[in-house]
């Protein structure tokens, strides 16, 4: 239930092995956490068997440990508490906490590689929707990132007519009632249609915007007990189909702004925590008092040997494998480009490398947030390194 998880949960699909009573089984993650994980798996023990497994993470690490079944949905949409092994459990919290840190960035450079172009912020999927979207012929939709911190939801509620809990779920069980007057402070008025993580359907979901913040959407169980599932702010959005604007009818300046939405805020440190230590210490992702250099004039030239030299100087680097091509991020080396194909429109951002090409992950230019590869007859000038 929404509010009683120990540890925040994060969306990624990491390749995962279970050795099951009755076998071994290959599967992904759907979501991560401190404490374990869920996947989807067509064939379980009873809820509370404990077995081992095996994770493995993009940099090429194994994590070992023993899982215990907690929940299993219709869907096969599985819950998993875990007890790593001692030698595993560094590696585990060191990659929970990049997720807590630039997860979102992660996402969006997953984009990059599988559309194999710069437009990391929508996704065009075809297939048939008629039943879906209750239309007589729907065969395409676009899909685009609601935003690290949600600004797709706050944007929705900005434009579009919300309901106090009480009068949306007035027809519903008292348990689903009192649940959601507790939680919620108000809740659109129709359904959002989502795709929560990558391999799921796209569903229609109810948004509900929580009293402590952030948003979330009514999820019902196959053992009766409703609860509030968290929106991560991973998740895509449908915003038109078949070329044509739906729910809740974003305009394009209104989707640069939800694509602008990049890195997750650095929340306050809880009031309950033992720790003395602070989110905002531990997070390896921006801080927002960080401001990179505002280019008034054009800087020096920079070859790609000078950006090379200073990326293997980076205090601070992150790789992931997508199947052979292996992607380091160097959120330390901001670089300012103007590229021969638009030389009008010149960027900023940070490096990132993919293989043999150096790539910017783009903050400020036409179109960001994306990623955006570099030619040798680019101008390009570091602004900041390490």
């Amino acid at each position: 239930m929404f509010g009683n998880r120990r540890h925040a949960r994060y969306p990624i699909n990491l390749r995962l092995r279970l050795q099951l009573p009755g076998g071994e089984l290959e599967t992904t993650t759907e979501d991560i956490s401190l404490a374990g994980f869920s996947a989807r798996c067509p064939q379980l023990p009873e809820e509370g068997t404990s077995f081992g497994f095996a994770v493995h993470l993009p940099d090429g690490v194994t994590v070992l440990g023993t899982a215990s079944a907690m929940r299993v949905s219709a869907e096969g949409l599985s819950g998993f508490s875990c007890e790593f092994s001692k030698d595993a459990m560094p590696a585990w919290e060191a990659f929970v906490k990049q997720e807590q840190g630039s997860g979102g960035l992660w996402r969006m450079i997953s984009r990059y590689v599988a559309s194999g172009s710069d437009d990391t912020r929508a996704v065009e999927e075809k297939g048939r929707f008629e039943a879906l979207f209750k239309r007589e012929q729907a065969s395409a939709v676009r899909l685009h990132m609601v935003g690290e911190n949600g600004e797709a939801y706050r944007v929705a509620f900005e434009k579009q007519p919300s309901e106090s809990p009480e009068a949306t779920f007035a027809n519903v069980s008292p348990i689903v009632q009192e649940l959601v007057k507790r939680a919620a402070s108000r809740i659109l008025s129709e359904d959002l249609f989502l795709r929560r993580t990558p391999n799921s359907p796209i569903e229609p979901v109810r948004v509900v915007e929580l009293k402590r913040g952030g948003y979330a959407y009514v999820a019902h169980h196959p053992n009766g007990k409703p609860s509030l599932m968290g929106l991560q702010g991973s998740e895509m959005m449908v915003v038109d189909v078949d070329g044509e604007s739906i729910y809740p009818h974003f305009t394009e300046d209104e989707l640069e702004r939800i694509a602008a939405d990049s890195f997750r805020r650095e929340m306050e440190p809880s009031s309950s925590s033992t720790s003395s230590t602070s989110v905002a210490d531990i997070q390896d992702g921006f801080s927002k008092k960080y401001q990179h250099t505002v280019v008034d004039s054009r800087p020096a030239a920079a070859t790609f040997e000078d950006l090379r030299a200073a990326m293997i100087a980076s205090q601070r680097v992150q790789s992931r494998t997508y199947g052979p091509r292996t992607l380091r991020l160097f959120p330390d080396v901001w670089v300012y480009a103007e590229q021969v194909s638009a030389p009008a429109t010149p960027i900023r951002g940070f490096m990132v490398e993919d293989g043999e090409a150096l790539c910017v992950f783009v903050l400020s230019g036409v179109n960001a947030p994306r990623v955006s590869r570099l030619e040798s007859a680019d101008f390009v000038s570091i602004i900041r390194d390490a």
